[in-house]
């Protein structure tokens, strides 16, 4: 009887309070709607709190090269709370600790694409059709020479942008020649030139870099590509050999034009 009165009607007659029991079934489906939304929303927050947590890592890292960061802001993220010495070379600290990564998710998925190379290959001789070799691949020569480093690009490909990315990071100078947004999006002559560094240097996909003249590959693959020389520890001496970076000698920054920085 009590739990069948309302609320209002037990208090009045001094008998204890008691809800309305919710329709048969309904209240279980509820508390597990209901624990289906906390469990996603925890699963978000903690996604998101690692990522954060990254970033920080990544600009602690940084500020480790430059001699910047607090003492607590290292102890936190767990670097080493001494400075490097002023003439500390970026290649030691590089190799000590890459300052910059390849994000995990693109490092995979650039390993797959990697196994594609047949199929991009075919591909894009195919969209490429006729056109004239000679002419194509006097032009890619003049280009990969016309800078320090050179880049092969698409507008809209995360490769690209992560590719560009670390080298902004590490203040690097360098050229940028952009073919199309994407690969299904190119003109006749971004085709044909994409085809032709596939002639030349083995590979179609982009981003294609190349430091000093040389082709190195791709973002996280190639000769041996961007990723794994930074990882290396050569990336810092080969930009520097190139002049993309002012080496470590008393007239190394005046000799530093930086002239094509984007």
């Amino acid at each position: 009887r009590r739990a069948d009165c309302p609320i209002s009607a037990a208090m009045a007659m001094g008998l204890p309070r008691s809800r309305p029991r919710p329709a048969h079934g309904s209240g279980g489906a509820v508390l597990r709607a209901a624990a289906l939304l906390t469990a996603g929303a925890a699963a978000v927050t903690a996604a998101l709190s690692a990522q954060a947590l990254s970033f920080a890592r990544l600009a602690s890292a940084g500020s480790r090269l430059t001699g910047t960061g607090s003492l607590a802001e290292r102890t936190l993220h767990g670097l080493p709370t001494r400075h490097p010495p002023s003439r500390t070379s970026l290649a030691a600290v590089e190799k000590e600790t890459p300052l910059v990564k390849v994000s995990e998710p693109l490092n995979i998925a650039g390993q797959l694409m990697g196994l594609l190379k047949p199929i991009f290959a075919a591909q894009a001789k195919a969209q490429a059709g006729s056109y004239d070799e000679a002419a194509v691949r006097a032009e890619i020569e003049a280009e990969v020479k016309s800078a320090p480093v050179v880049l092969y690009t698409y507008g809209l490909s995360p490769f690209s942008s992560e590719t560009k990315r670390l080298l902004d990071d590490m203040k690097a100078d360098y050229k940028e020649i952009e073919l199309g947004p994407e690969w299904f999006l190119l003109s006749g002559p971004a085709a044909a030139k994409r085809a032709e560094l596939g002639n030349m240097f083995g590979r179609t996909s982009l981003p294609q870099v190349f430091i000093g003249g040389r082709s190195i590959g791709g973002l996280t693959e190639g000769t041996p590509g961007l990723a794994p020389l930074l990882a290396s520890g050569e990336l810092v001496p080969a930009l520097k050999k190139a002049g993309a970076l002012p080496d470590d000698s008393f007239f190394g920054f005046f000799l530093y034009s930086g002239d094509f920085k984007k």
